[in-house]
């Protein structure tokens, strides 16, 4: 075995849109950076040519490389120049170089294999493909394998027979929405038909797995009530799921920034949260840190990250009053997020590292 010469993050998730994923290789790359201010370790962030947003950073050297983009780039400029310098590669969404797969990877979730059944495209079912070989590979040929918790760690090493010695659960957290970076706007400037403590208010997609018909039907169920919905939400990709039409009480607001999602989880009346999967769901974790009420599903890992600080709700049946629901007592958020943090995730990554070198 050729001596490893440097730690190498893959920084492909820095020329894509910053969802979950993303966010956490953000976070966990930065919070990398503090901690290893008095190791003696070569880390290097290598991203492709044009990635035009790079973060501050102090003891991480950026290294620009190639002439292409996305996972032609990964695939093939990054797996090379990986080889070339005898490097650890840190791989931190969920892909490797099928090439040069002997690093550290994250893989954060396995739905692609456990639920064929949110499968409803074409496009769809050739990311499939992809994910289960990546899958393979990233448990079977990596020297050590990170997930975001306990839940989809025991996924991984049931459905791929290794040893669970080989897996380190490294939590997401939620400083990033911390509420000492509070939003510069108001409520009323931003979204003027909207009050304080008077919205439910929901971050979803079309994906099957967040579950939007859920929030339709519990718009429905609750008229009296207004419910507010952000995010990218193709309706006729919906099909039949949700009816002939929304319901009038329902408001969907398209895209909104960091900043408006900080604004509109901080003054909601509750964020609601009916997943149907997850590996980890950070948005509730953000709801919380904005000082939120959380109604959160019960399915897969959400009751293990979110204890009993949230309220829960079954994603299969909207039929619930949530006036009633809220008053149900709970514990206080403080007792889930103080169990979370970059830092600690990053300290867990940094450790493997040492022990690898």
């Amino acid at each position: 075995m050729n001596k490893i010469n440097k730690v190498v993050i893959n920084g492909r998730f820095l020329s894509q849109n910053i969802t979950g994923v993303q966010r956490y290789a953000l976070e966990i790359t930065k919070a990398l950076d503090e901690l290893i201010s008095n190791e003696n370790i070569p880390f290097e962030l290598a991203v492709p040519h044009n990635t035009q947003i790079i973060p501050p950073l102090k003891n991480i050297k950026i290294i620009k490389l190639g002439k292409k983009s996305g996972i032609l780039w990964e695939q093939t400029e990054l797996s090379k120049y990986l080889k070339k310098n005898h490097a650890l590669g840190v791989h931190l969404c969920n892909s490797v170089p099928l090439f040069f797969p002997k690093g550290i990877c994250c893989v954060h979730d396995i739905t692609y294999k456990i639920n064929p059944q949110f499968i409803t495209t074409k496009h769809l079912f050739l990311a499939r493909l992809w994910h289960l070989m990546q899958y393979r590979v990233a448990v079977k040929k990596t020297r050590h394998v990170f997930t975001v918790s306990e839940y989809s760690k025991s996924e991984i090493y049931k459905t791929y027979k290794i040893s669970p010695e080989k897996i380190t659960v490294a939590y997401n957290g939620w400083q990033h929405f911390s509420t000492q970076i509070a939003p510069n706007v108001t409520l009323q400037k931003e979204y003027p038909n909207l009050n304080e403590k008077s919205y439910y208010f929901s971050l979803a997609t079309a994906a099957k797995n967040k579950n939007f018909p859920w929030i339709v039907n519990a718009a429905k169920q609750n008229p009296d009530s207004t419910f507010v919905v952000a995010g990218k939400i193709d309706i006729q990709k919906l099909g039949n799921t949700i009816g002939d039409q929304l319901p009038s009480n329902l408001h969907l607001l398209g895209y909104v920034s960091d900043e408006n999602a900080k604004l509109l989880m901080k003054n909601c009346k509750a964020f609601v949260f009916p997943s149907l999967y997850e590996g980890f769901g950070i948005p509730p974790l953000e709801a919380l840190a904005m000082g939120a009420k959380v109604i959160c599903s019960n399915a897969a890992c959400l009751p293990e990250v979110f204890k009993d600080s949230v309220h829960y709700i079954d994603p299969l049946k909207p039929a619930v009053n949530l006036d009633d629901l809220l008053n149900q007592e709970i514990s206080p958020a403080d007792k889930v997020l103080n169990l979370y943090s970059w830092q600690k995730s990053a300290a867990l990554y940094l450790e493997q590292i040492k022990n690898i070198l």
